[in-house]
């Protein structure tokens, strides 16, 4: 008979099970019992008869004895088992039940122990509730359950003999990794000092199956102190057969327990998008009045609504009324995004000349036009302008976004779409990509774009105009340059049906899939590839101004400007040098790639085109070096220098028809020649009549899919190629700006250690040191003792541990990389919807949307307010907030966001500026803020304080002397 146990003592093995064991055999089958009674999982065999169950001293009471008979009952929790214990004599059933007597007088001994060494020194307060947030993160490596070497695992969670969770089935792996979807969050509200009385939690892996009963594949206990202590961090335990599971614990927040709450409740996504809306589905629509005449002037009606403020004057308008309302300031705008490096100020004005995607034409059935925005981490659309090829979004309409940034090089995906209700998809009329980079802060830009339905393949066609408002805001600009050394983060936005997954895409890649096989993507890869030889030019025209020392830097004498060649004087000098100095070859080596990038960067600068130049070093050097930008704003009229930029492209255009001509000539003669080669030839096969007619062969035909197969891995690595070339071109023309002006200030740091190194002490004593070590006669004594270092180094075990070291920490480190991204992952879906678009987050697209001359740029002045306007425009008013898709934080992440609104604590406004000069609230602007007030009041108080201190002996000693003098 195996000795009874003390009841909190080993329970490695628990496991929660019900039914009830009637049978006392031997055998190896599992058997059910009632929550209470344990099956044992080792313990030692006594003559011959193996342990069967564990039975908690606690449970147990003993009824009667009788002869060698005792009689007891087992308290299993839902049941009272009775049972009658056989022993060899009456002297053993007295020895038993003194034992088990002792046994249960210790029991509470033990468990106060067994809570003193749990708590390992923590002093609990008194009738502590803690409620844990627990994560289960994965399990790996876990034992086969399944024939096929696999299993269905899923995890049971118990406290002491409770079970306070389980989680979803995981099919067929040894590897699982639990998310939201199954289930691996959940909340332990439980007393402090009970979570240490049952020392902690023990979670069981187990083998679902369905037609047999689940197996238990392996039990690890987590401490309560780990529990208690959690942070949220990744805890790894190890199961008792084989295998691990990592777990993470922290404090349940309000924000932890709504979102599962919510979250058990209802599937839905917690946040919403509002599509734009459209009266198309209205067979009216069509054949409504869109125009009338009044008074001989042609007035449109308002789309999509008018002015809700002033309905029937804005009802119907005239094409000059609606683009002077256009030009208006934006009444509401919608604020999204997660950065907290600036903001971007948006407003969709109106797209000229659009293609009508809608059948009906006839009967006014037209294209029903909206706008998506996709930046970052944020999306947002406009409303839809119904039956119209030049909409118009007016101040009343949804068209104004700010947009909060988080990477200066990050650009602003624009598409304009044609609106279809139903399944149908919405129809992509074209794109534009607007590069920040190059735009001031402190300026109102009106940019005109032509949209194209992509910006990678060649022989695109302009499907119309879109024409935007523009304002950059960056509070801290040297903040905004230092974010440029890293590369933006990558983005993914998640939307909830398959329809606006289209639109987001399209709106950042366009409307071609790259991923599918087409002829014209292949050849336009192979035409951008034989395109770039059009550098030759760039570099003739360069290599021609530094080696005939042709002006360039222009400076004004006063009386005349000349143009002085700099980069000769210092190619000259810097040659001359080198001749006579070797050992600044590695100096000149990095000093030439600053060199030529800042060649290009005054080249780009000064382009005649005003909208295609880039930021300059200057620029991001004084945001690095003072906060400020030089020239914060800038002016730009329409069609301001288009005379010499149009100059400029027509001379390249008149260059690269020029070399297509030579081509095409050096090509005419190359087939006369061919030709005339193949004729000698084929005469002098006919005079020796050795022509073999079996030679003439056709050529074979070949299904277009198994081309299309076999062509697609060559048009995707034709793609890669083309990309990584675009971003070398793009750091070296300064479109990467922030890239390439650390790169130009990464060589110049080198150029000037370099100068400072002794190259040829370093290269002389280099070259001893390794000829005396490595060639000398002491190199005989490595090969006696090579041996000796070949068994000491080349043992296998070594080997082998290292080896099992280095493998094991990149799986560990590949292991949590695929957990957060999984688990990441399956939170969004929930978050956002199921399907999930990558954003660009470089500039990899072949060609640059650059605005049209008819663009415009002038100095912005933010508006003067009232104290109460300015107020309520920081605290929120008419602003609608649609947050980020950018999650940050452990187990249940949140969405990064600032405060909404700018409405500071402590005082009335934050930005004093902005006030009007008749506001009543300039008297803050003297008063300054709450805090400067407390500063100003305890300022006074402690002056008081010391004139009470001082003056008061002072003032007593003065008037006792006068008192003396007077009466004396």
């Amino acid at each position: 008979m195996k000795e009874a146990q003390s009841s909190e003592e080993n329970f490695t093995s628990m496991r929660r099970i019900q039914g009830e064991d009637q049978d006392d055999d031997d055998d190896q089958t599992v058997h059910t019992m009632v929550t209470g009674v344990l099956k044992d999982t080792g313990g030692r065999e006594y003559e011959g008869w193996k342990p069967r169950y564990r039975i908690p001293v606690a449970n147990v009471t003993v009824q009667r004895t009788h002869t060698r008979s005792l009689f007891v009952s087992i308290d299993a929790g839902v049941t009272l088992q009775a049972r009658e214990l056989i022993f060899d004599s009456e002297k053993d059933v007295d020895g038993f039940h003194d034992k088990l007597r002792k046994e249960q007088e210790m029991e509470e001994d033990r468990k106060q122990w067994k809570i003193e060494a749990a708590l390992g020194g923590i002093k609990l307060p008194k009738f502590e509730t803690i409620s844990l947030l627990v994560e289960i993160v994965s399990c790996w490596d876990i034992p086969a359950g399944d024939f096929g070497g696999t299993s269905d695992p899923y995890v049971v969670v118990m406290m002491g003999e409770e079970q306070i969770h389980q989680t979803g089935v995981i099919y067929k792996t040894l590897d699982p990794i639990y998310t939201l979807k199954t289930r691996s969050l959940f909340i332990l509200t439980v007393d402090s000092f009970d979570l240490f009385k049952a020392g902690g939690l023990s979670f069981l892996v187990e083998d679902y199956d369905d037609f047999s009963s689940n197996d238990l594949l392996g039990v690890a206990s987590v401490p309560a102190k780990d529990l208690y202590n959690g942070h949220g961090e990744r805890m790894e335990y190890e199961f008792n057969t084989e295998g691990s599971i990592a777990i993470r614990c922290r404090r349940a927040t309000d924000h932890d327990k709504e979102f599962l709450t919510n979250y058990e409740q209802s599937r839905q996504t917690t946040v919403t998008k509002e599509h734009p809306k459209t009266n198309t589905n209205d067979i009216l629509s069509m054949v409504a009045k869109k125009s009338k005449k009044v008074d001989g002037t042609k007035l449109y009606k308002v789309r999509p609504n008018p002015d809700p403020l002033n309905d029937e004057a804005t009802a119907w308008m005239s094409d000059a009324m609606i683009s002077e309302a256009t030009m208006e300031p934006s009444r509401h705008w919608v604020d999204s995004g997660t950065g907290d490096l600036g903001k971007i100020h948006l407003e969709v004005l109106e797209c000229v000349g659009l293609p009508n995607l809608d059948v009906g034409g006839f009967l006014g059935n037209k294209t029903d036009a909206f706008v998506a925005v996709v930046y970052e981490d944020a999306y947002v659309m406009t409303d839809t302008i119904d039956d119209c090829l030049s909409p118009r979004w007016l101040p009343w309409s949804k068209r104004a976004f700010t947009l909060r940034m988080a990477h200066p090089s990050s650009r602003i995906n624009v598409g304009v779409f044609d609106y279809d209700p139903g399944l149908s998809d919405h129809d992509l009329i074209g794109r534009i990509s607007i590069d920040l980079t190059n735009l001031q802060q402190d300026t109102e830009y009106i940019l005109s774009y032509n949209l194209y339905p992509s910006s990678q393949i060649e022989g695109r066609k302009s499907e119309g105009v879109i024409r935007l408002r523009l304002r950059k805001e960056i509070p801290d600009e040297r903040l905004y340059a230092v974010t440029g050394i890293e590369p933006p983060r990558a983005c993914h936005i998640n939307v909830e049906s398959m329809k606006e997954f289209r639109v987001v895409r399209q709106t950042c890649i366009g409307a071609i899939d790259y991923e599918r096989f087409s002829f014209h993507i292949f050849m336009s890869y192979l035409n951008e590839l034989r395109a770039y030889q059009h550098v030759l030019f760039y570099l003739e025209d360069a290599l021609a101004t530094l080696l005939l020392w042709r002006g360039h830097y222009p400076i004004n004498l006063g009386f005349t400007k000349v143009k002085l060649p700099l980069h000769s004087m210092a190619a000259f000098v810097v040659a001359a040098c080198l001749v006579e100095r070797p050992q600044f070859i590695p100096s000149f080596v990095f000093g030439s790639i600053a060199w030529i990038m800042m060649a290009i960067n005054g080249w780009r600068k000064n382009r005649p085109n005003l909208w295609d130049r880039c930021t300059s070093f200057k620029t991001v050097a004084m945001q690095l070096l003072f906060g400020i930008s030089p020239g914060a704003s800038e002016k730009i009229e329409p069609y301001e220098n288009w005379v010499a930029a149009k100059s400029e492209i027509d001379k390249f255009m008149d260059r690269i028809k020029e070399a297509q001509r030579l081509a095409e000539v050096a090509e005419a003669k190359a087939a006369i020649e061919n030709a005339k080669y193949e004729r000698e030839e084929k005469e002098r096969l006919e005079d020796i009549k050795e022509m073999d007619a079996t030679t003439k062969t056709r050529g074979i035909r070949t299904a277009v899919d198994p081309v299309a197969q076999s062509m697609l891995p060559f048009q995707i690595a034709l793609g890669m190629v083309c990309r990584c070339i675009r971003f070398v071109k793009n750091v070296l023309i300064w479109e990467e700006a922030y890239f390439s002006f650390w790169i130009v200030s990464a060589c110049m740091f080198t150029t000037v250690v370099c100068l400072l190194v002794p190259w040829f002490f370093l290269i002389k004593w280099g070259s001893r040191i390794f000829v005396w070590t490595f060639f000398g006669p002491w190199m005989k004594l490595l090969d006696i003792y090579s041996q000796k270092i070949k068994d000491m180094i080349g043992d296998e075990d070594v080997w082998e541990q290292m080896q099992a070291v280095r493998s094991k920490d990149a799986k560990s480190e590949m292991r949590v990389r695929k957990e957060n991204a999984k688990k990441m992952q399956i939170m969004k879906e929930h978050m956002f919807g199921k399907f999930s678009v990558s954003i660009p987050v470089l500039k990899l697209d072949r060609y640059a949307d650059i605005p049209l001359p008819e663009s415009s740029a002038r100095p912005y002045k933010a508006k003067e307010l009232s104290l109460a306007e300015l107020a309520m425009e920081e605290a929120g008013y008419k602003r609608t907030r649609i947050p980020g898709q950018n999650l940050v934080g452990e187990m249940i992440p949140q969405i990064a966001s600032e405060d909404f609104t700018a409405a500071p604590t402590g005082q009335a406004i934050l930005n004093l500026d902005l006030l009007s000069r008749t506001s009543v609230g300039q008297g803050l602007k003297a008063a300054g803020s709450t805090k400067a007030a407390y500063v100003k009041i305890g300022s006074i108080v402690a002056a008081a304080g010391v004139l009470t201190v001082l003056g008061v002996p002072f003032l007593s000693m003065c008037t006792e002397w006068v008192l003396e003098r007077v009466l004396h």
